[in-house]
């Protein structure tokens, strides 16, 4: 079934699980005009900002905490543990939400090739939040033995942690069927009509927006960009698709996903997770000098070089109205200075290429 919830339905339901709030909603909804002249005016560009969750410094991340630290809070936690890349935005916004409630956040970093001495970008600010950051070799498994060992450290002292996991994943599809409630109430006062809604993140974020498509009906296409090379393609559809089918089943709507349903676009990503690539530098620089936004070089640059790709090559027809979710990561552009730099000393004259999907 597909459009039979009316959005008051979707909150309402929504509204039954464990939720703090930690930012004011909803995040803006804006035309791009100068970037779409930029590129040819080729189509209609709109950008969702939830960059401008504020707390942290913004992210996609802030709405899928609201319902996880409202769990925490419920469960009697007293202590939040995380742990991802060096240069997470994840685990940054994690620390900012964990000093707003009140509970102590201990951050299992990996010691990558971002996440140098002294800290810099998201890094940087873990440790101004009051996160206690303890970094471990760049090896995923290595990293799990000291999440673990640090779980059973705190259980000892008589903490209660609240770990992330799958779960998490599904709480924040709860929050991404409602951040599209608000894109398709934002369009609608905005005399606009979705044919395209792009966003990088997978798990939770593209699963919560699959899931608010079929509930409430939204028309559009819905474009993952793959900003990070997968071994299994296919298996990454069906984790999205999995993690939609548990949101719906959390929001009692019987509705069950399969991987064809879940679109994701390959060619933008690069060499691998957190390394940039030219077409997503050209995408960056493209943006802050057309509408004076800054993308991040890990997610969202990524995706925008998509974006811009796609309508360039009329892959996204001509005509067609084009929502860009910015998703945020803006302070992880501190931690690609150098990067940033060295393409405008080999490409100073780069303004007539920006956006091509290059790795």
């Amino acid at each position: 079934m597909k459009g039979c919830w009316t959005i008051d339905e979707l909150r309402r339901r929504a509204a039954r699980l464990p939720r703090i709030a930690l930012t004011d909603l909803p995040t803006p909804f804006h035309e791009c005009p100068t970037l779409a002249k930029s590129i040819g005016g080729r189509a209609q560009l709109f950008m969702k900002r939830d960059d401008l969750t504020g707390l942290g410094l913004g992210g996609n991340k802030i709405r899928k905490l609201e319902f996880a630290l409202g769990e925490a809070k419920a469960q009697g936690c007293d202590v939040v543990v995380q742990g991802l890349a060096g240069q997470s935005n994840y685990c940054r916004q994690t620390a900012a939400a964990a000093a707003k409630v009140g509970l102590r956040c201990i951050l299992v970093l990996r010691q990558d090739h971002k996440a140098e001495d002294p800290p810099q970008g998201n890094r940087l600010l873990d440790y101004v939040f009051g996160a206690e950051v303890r970094m471990v070799p760049p090896d995923p498994e290595k990293q799990k033995q000291a999440l673990a060992a640090l779980l059973e450290e705190l259980k000892a002292q008589g903490r209660k942690p609240y770990v992330f996991t799958r779960r998490n994943e599904v709480l924040g599809a709860v929050a991404y069927a409602l951040c599209l409630a608000e894109i398709m109430e934002q369009q609608g006062r905005a005399g606009a009509k979705a044919d395209y809604l792009c966003v990088a993140s997978r798990g939770g974020t593209l699963a919560g927006l699959l899931l608010g498509q079929r509930l409430l009906g939204f028309p559009g296409k819905i474009l993952c960009i793959l900003v990070s090379p997968l071994a299994d393609l296919r298996e990454s559809c069906r984790e999205v698709a999995g993690v939609a089918t548990e949101a719906a089943d959390l929001l009692g709507a019987d509705e069950r996903f399969a991987e064809d349903d879940v679109h994701i676009v390959t060619g933008y990503a690069g060499a691998a997770y957190g390394t940039s690539t030219e077409g997503c530098l050209e995408a960056l620089l493209l943006l802050g000098r057309t509408e004076g936004l800054v993308v991040g070089p890990v997610y969202t640059a990524k995706c925008l070089a998509g974006v811009i790709d796609l309508v360039r090559t009329g892959k996204i027809p001509a005509g067609s109205t084009v929502v860009f979710l910015h998703t945020g990561g803006v302070p992880e552009v501190f931690a690609y200075n150098r990067e940033i730099m060295d393409f405008l000393a080999r490409a100073p004259g780069q303004g007539q290429h920006m956006g091509r999907g290059r790795g």
